[in-house]
């Protein structure tokens, strides 16, 4: 049986990096591109995809300084900064059969993992988390962005389905909640940001949001 888990979807993350790689590894080629059977296809991102349109929030907002005048009615505001967008998350990820389970189980794998350096015995210790990439309708592409909070229920008033291999237990309706924060290398902002071309759509494909 298809899962559109594996299909890459309008809403997703991808991690170029492919650091914490695992069956969330994009190893096939969308479905109905192959004919209904995946192909395999190498030196792709990491992709976690969201087939049920999740609910996102984005939050921006610039900083101001106060001038604290004696004997005043009014205070002067004199711009700080802008700061970078946050957009929240609350994502569907329903479970059909022990493939979609091991999907969603292995999704908040790939989350909590994106949150962790790597450590101790890892390839290369001390690597920070990897910088993401953010698609969503189209409106927002390419956004490099980090994970901050990442929250995942077990309710105790519906159904689980139970995997074979592992003997996990994974609930049929769960909700992926978790909080992106965007991210820019200084280089890149100041070799390719202005506020006309961000004004004009020529940044949306380099993620400036």
């Amino acid at each position: 049986m298809a899962t559109p888990y594996m299909s890459k979807q309008p809403v997703r993350l991808e991690d170029p990096s492919r650091r914490f790689d695992n069956t969330l590894n994009p190893e096939y080629e969308s479905f109905e591109d192959s004919g209904g059977y995946g192909v395999r296809t190498k030196n792709l991102p990491t992709i976690l995809n969201f087939p049920f349109t999740p609910t996102i929030s984005v939050i921006q907002s610039a900083n101001y300084s106060s001038y604290d005048l004696t004997h005043t009615n009014f205070q002067q505001r004199a711009f700080d900064s802008s700061t970078n967008m946050d957009l929240n998350l609350t994502a569907p990820m329903l479970v059909r059969n022990e493939e979609e389970a091991a999907y969603v189980y292995n999704a908040s794998l790939f989350l909590r993992s994106a949150m962790k350096m790597t450590f101790g015995q890892d390839r290369d210790p001390g690597m920070p988390p990897p910088v993401l990439r953010f698609y969503s309708h189209g409106i927002y592409e390419n956004v490099p962005c980090v994970i901050r909070d990442f929250t995942w229920n077990l309710d105790s008033d519906i159904d689980y389905i139970e995997t074979r291999d592992s003997g996990m237990r994974i609930p049929v309706q769960n909700m992926f909640v978790l909080s992106l924060s965007t991210t820019y290398s200084p280089e890149n902002v100041r070799e390719n940001f202005s506020v006309e071309d961000y004004l004009k759509g020529k940044l949306r494909s380099e993620g400036y949001v």
